[in-house]
């Protein structure tokens, strides 16, 4: 026998969403209705269903939502105990709280098999009607904190994909809008060389005219001069510019195993007069770790901004002394190289990654040459990092991935 006191309208089934759910189950109607009337406030948003058997019982724990199962323990068929035990061995069932409600005398044998049934409370007839409607009320506040929790884990959770949904475009509109920087900052390049070129051209043909017709201006000669070193230093921007922009969109490269002291030895022998003029000391220990899997083209272009730069940014009253060594480290080979130049400031240690940033102006350069070393780095799943001191000099050290040729 399954009773419910409320009348199955459209509107009542609309309102079901907002009521807590008590199921009240015993086989006696009377007990039934003398326990919701115990329970029963006006103005309280709780709807009591009846049970008049454990097998109604399992009926509507399966198919409602309940707050709360006030059971029977002795009914005839299935009863308390065994409609409990089903009920806590049911997935979608086994966290609804019961509590027993019996007339059985309070014994500890009782109790023990209400609670292995699955039972959290107990509540004895005749019942005391403060006790059973405070216990009641308690777990009806736990089942609404346990539904405001749930309704803001949900708003969480949604807010939380909302975010990463964001995070997610933001992203892809900055790689388009950074492709796309990438994309003019190539394009530019080239179509800024032909001009320089035929620029060059034309102060070649003038500075022959003015020999050819005899015209010996030290101040004209000057100005050409000036020009000259002007339209280099452009040159060799453009090309740094292309350099980044190709390390944006270049293709798969192939990697050898590289020795880091053939490498060296090739970029001290393009910088030779530089190491000359300057009287530069380099020292090299490769006895750790002699070669690395990358791409030639790229290591070189690392070692020989490191190196290179090392010598740029000497101490003007010390010799520059360089020492460049290699090591395993975890996961990584390291090239270290280390200098006695100049050194920098705390806060200017990031700013040496950043394009076109110069942090010394008495040499020249383009300020794209680390920003490349990075890229490089970066882009084979390495790091580069710096330890520098102002005054004492600077240790950049490159971690490549250890890998083998596969």
């Amino acid at each position: 026998m399954m009773i419910d006191q409320q009348p199955q309208t459209d509107s009542v089934e609309l309102l079901d969403a907002n009521l807590v759910k008590v199921l009240l189950v015993d086989d006696k109607p009377e007990n039934l209705i003398s326990l919701e009337s115990l329970l029963y406030s006006e103005g309280e948003n709780i709807r009591y269903l009846f049970a008049g058997s454990g097998e109604d019982a399992l009926k509507i724990a399966l198919r409602e939502e309940l707050a709360l199962i006030l059971l029977d323990v002795q009914m005839p068929g299935m009863n308390g105990y065994e409609v409990a035990q089903y009920l806590h061995n049911n997935s979608k069932t086994k966290d609804i709280p019961i509590i027993f409600v019996t007339a059985i005398v309070e014994q500890s044998s009782h109790v023990v098999a209400g609670f292995e049934a699955g039972a959290v409370d107990f509540l004895f007839k005749p019942l005391h009607p403060y006790i059973t409607r405070a216990k009641v009320a308690a777990f009806i506040n736990f089942f609404n904190q346990k539904k405001e929790l749930e309704k803001a884990n949900k708003a969480a959770l949604n807010l939380n994909r909302e975010l990463e949904q964001r995070v997610q475009d933001r992203t892809k509109e900055l790689i388009k809008i950074n492709k796309d920087l990438e994309n003019f900052v190539y394009t530019a390049s080239h179509d800024l060389k032909a001009p320089i070129t035929n620029i060059e051209g034309l102060i070649k043909a003038l500075q022959e005219t003015l020999n050819d017709n005899c015209v010996e201006l030290a101040e004209t000669n000057s100005i050409l001069q000036m020009i000259d070193n002007s339209i280099d230093r452009f040159k060799n921007t453009l090309t740094d510019l292309t350099e980044v922009a190709k390390l944006q969109y270049q293709e798969e490269i192939s990697h050898d195993c590289i020795n880091f002291e053939e490498i060296l030895d090739d970029v001290k022998s393009h910088i030779k007069r530089m190491i000359q003029e300057s009287e530069a000391e380099i020292y090299e220990d490769f006895s750790f770790a002699p070669g690395v899997v990358f791409s030639r083209k790229n290591l070189r272009s690392i070692v020989y901004n490191l190196v290179s730069n090392a010598i740029k940014y000497r101490d003007p009253v010390r010799k520059p002394v360089i020492k460049v060594s290699t090591y395993p480290e975890d996961a990584y080979i390291v090239l270290a190289v280390q200098d006695n130049g100049l050194g920098l400031k705390e806060q200017d240690h990031q700013k040496v990654f950043s394009m076109f940033t110069r942090l010394h102006d008495h040499t020249e350069g383009t300020g794209v040459g680390m920003t490349i070393v990075k890229r490089i780095v970066e882009n084979s799943d390495g790091k580069i990092e710096l330890e520098s001191e102002l005054g004492k000099g600077t240790v950049f050290k490159v971690y490549f991935k250890n890998q083998s040729l596969g």
